[in-house]
């Protein structure tokens, strides 16, 4: 006795896309028929996946999707990305004031220093000028005293 893919779905609890996807990707073996079905071995079934039980059987979340099992493991995986996101963008935010406060300090003293420069500028032209003109002497007579 074999199994199309609609009743393997419904014997196992999951849906028909997620029977085909098996036998496409080799999780689960079947049978190609010539009108485009599978027939499906119970037994290959039951070895991919369990039977569905009566109790089971009257729940109906499990009938019909394998949706619902996935995306809690993706809800999972998007909230553990978020954190991750946050975490890292709180780290750039730390890293970003940091930087702006190096800026902002190498600027004061960048500052700081141009002013003293002019300052000492003015100082030296203001020496210059009242320094009294001396005569001019020779090389040699500068060497010899």
């Amino acid at each position: 006795m074999s199994l199309s893919a609609s009743q393997a779905a419904t014997a196992v609890g999951k849906s028909v896309p997620t029977i085909t996807r098996a036998i496409k990707n080799g999780k689960l073996s079947a049978e190609k028929l010539e009108k485009g079905g599978y027939k499906i071995d119970p037994a290959e079934l039951f070895r991919v996946w369990p039977a569905i039980t009566n109790e089971s059987a009257q729940n109906p979340n499990i009938l019909g999707h394998e949706t619902p099992n996935e995306s809690s493991v993706l809800q999972g995986e998007v909230e553990a990305l978020r954190q991750q996101i946050a975490t890292i963008e709180e780290e750039r935010g730390r890293e970003r004031s940091q930087l702006t406060e190096t800026i902002d300090d190498l600027r004061r003293r960048l500052d700081a220093e141009s002013a003293e420069r002019r300052a000492l500028t003015a100082q030296l032209t203001d020496q210059r000028e009242k320094a009294p003109d001396l005569p001019k002497r020779r090389f040699w007579a500068r060497m010899g005293g």
